[in-house]
């Protein structure tokens, strides 16, 4: 079995841990949102309002 991360993890460098295949969508809702994993289903309404995180804000001028 792959570690979820490693055993002594050294500062300054990045881990992603492995996706475990666990609360997932069938594969026809799969396909519709994009995802099979359901934690990682995250739709952009949420950061709607968030002036930092929006998908939505107007990019500024320049």
């Amino acid at each position: 079995m792959i570690p979820f991360m490693p055993e002594n993890p050294q500062h300054a460098f990045a881990y992603v841990p492995f996706q475990k295949f666990e609360n997932l969508y069938k594969a026809d809702k799969a396909l519709y949102r994009g995802t099979i994993f359901k934690d990682l289903d995250v739709p952009f309404e949420r950061y709607k309002n968030n002036p930092i995180m929006s998908p939505f804000k107007e990019a500024p001028c320049k």
